[in-house]
Formats: structure tokens, C-alpha cells, sequence
């Protein structure tokens, strides 16, 4: 009887050990300290783009789209999300893969780009995001929030996710609120650093290694399913 409960209780503190694994968005780790990933291929991006494909020459566009128009096509002809509504409809909640929808407009120097999102359903660690500085759809800079009270500064390249300026994967703030249905993400990039708002409060203020000009777009975490309200991009004068 005593060998019993012995084995019984060493098979419960495994399942336990077991399910208090690092858990894991989109290829990179919620609040671990590592930034070494554990998939023996890249992470599947999605975009109007092939794999690796170089962007068009950018150009500094003036771009305010309410998506009030359903003929808008601010990432190109080819993207497959429906106008309705007045919003764009970003249904990934099928797929454990992000969505990255790269626009046509883009930055030559200081701007501001903004995002507003509607949640529709997702789970709390999903992330959504701007993506800035695009060379292609493997070289991008994501600001991105979840329903935590977290943000999130990371580059990704070739395949992997590497924090920017030391933060960790994940970092809190009490500025952001949990399980906020509408968020809106703000990058004003001066120089090489990008003043990071999200709903008007400053969050971070990101120094980058090169500006943080190129193409610009937008990021849905993989079982994200959002409504994208606004996207607008201001060169400076």
C-alpha cells in the first residue's frame, strides 16, 4: 500500500513538472529570460510577399485608412482578409502561425505609424502589433501588446526572435490594461530611436541600431482573431 501512494504521488509532481513548461507565442518565449528557440525550422511567415522576397523601393507615404472605403488596399491587391463594416477582418484563429501584412507605404525617415485593433476573441498571451523597418518578411522590428499588461520589443530575422536593448521577451507595465478589447499602438520614430505608445502612453522608448525606417504593416499572433480599425503612417515634414 505504501509502494502505491509512493508512485502515485512521484506520477503527480511529474504531470506537474510537466505542465509548467515556458510557454511560447509565435516562436518566442512569454517572460524567459533565453531567447534561444527550440524549432529546427524557421517560423512560417505570412505575407503579401514570397519567402525571403525583397520589397519594393520605399517611398515616404501618407497613408489614413478607417477601411470605411471596402475598394482600400493598404497590403496590396493580394491580400486575401474582407473590408466590411469598416474594418479590416483578420481572422487567424484557425492557425497557431502569425499573420504579417506588409504595406505599401513605408518611412525614408522620421514618421509616425499607428495601428488601432478591435479583439474579437483571442487568448490572453496572443499579441498584436505594428511591424516597422521591413526589408523583407524574414527583417522586421514588431512593437506588439497582449491582454497581460505586457509589451513586447523584438526583432525577427532569418527565422529568429531577438528582444531589443536587453529587455526580456515580455515585459509588464502598469499602464496597460488587462483584457482590454480595442488597442491602439503608436511608433514616432526620430533617429535611431521609436517612442513606443500604446492607447497615448508612452511604454518604451526603443533605441534601435539603425533607424527604424523601411516598409511598416501590422502583426496577428497565431488564434488571434481581430478587426483592424485604423492604420495610418505620417512622414515628418
Amino acid at each position: 500500500m505504501n509502494s502505491t501512494r509512493f508512485l502515485v504521488s512521484i506520477a503527480a509532481v511529474i504531470l506537474i513538472v510537466s505542465a509548467c513548461g515556458e510557454t511560447r507565442t509565435s516562436g518566442f518565449y512569454a517572460g524567459a529570460a533565453t531567447t534561444t528557440r527550440t524549432d529546427v525550422s524557421p517560423m512560417p511567415i505570412y505575407t503579401d510577399t514570397l519567402s525571403g522576397e525583397t520589397l519594393p523601393s520605399v517611398t515616404d507615404t501618407l497613408l489614413n485608412i478607417t477601411f470605411e472605403n471596402v475598394s482600400v488596399e493598404p497590403f496590396g491587391p493580394g491580400c486575401v482578409y474582407p473590408i466590411y463594416n469598416g474594418y479590416m477582418h483578420i481572422d487567424n484563429s484557425m492557425s497557431e502561425e502569425p499573420v504579417v501584412l506588409l504595406s505599401s507605404a513605408g518611412l525614408l525617415g522620421d514618421g509616425i505609424v499607428q495601428a488601432r485593433f478591435e479583439i474579437v476573441d483571442a487568448p490572453s498571451h496572443c499579441v498584436v502589433g505594428i511591424v516597422l523597418r521591413a526589408s523583407s518578411d524574414e527583417n522586421f522590428l514588431l512593437l506588439g501588446v497582449n491582454s497581460r499588461g505586457q509589451y513586447t520589443v523584438q526583432r525577427f530575422l532569418g527565422g529568429l526572435w531577438t528582444p531589443v536593448m536587453g529587455l526580456e521577451p515580455f515585459e509588464s507595465s502598469r499602464l496597460l490594461l488587462f483584457g482590454r478589447p480595442g488597442v491602439e499602438i503608436t511608433a514616432i520614430i526620430h533617429g535611431s530611436y521609436v517612442d513606443f505608445l500604446v492607447n497615448g502612453q508612452l511604454v518604451q522608448v526603443v533605441r534601435t541600431d539603425l533607424p527604424a525606417t523601411g516598409q511598416v504593416g501590422v502583426f496577428v499572433d497565431g488564434y488571434a482573431n481581430v478587426n483592424l480599425d485604423r492604420l495610418t503612417v505620417v512622414p515628418s515634414e
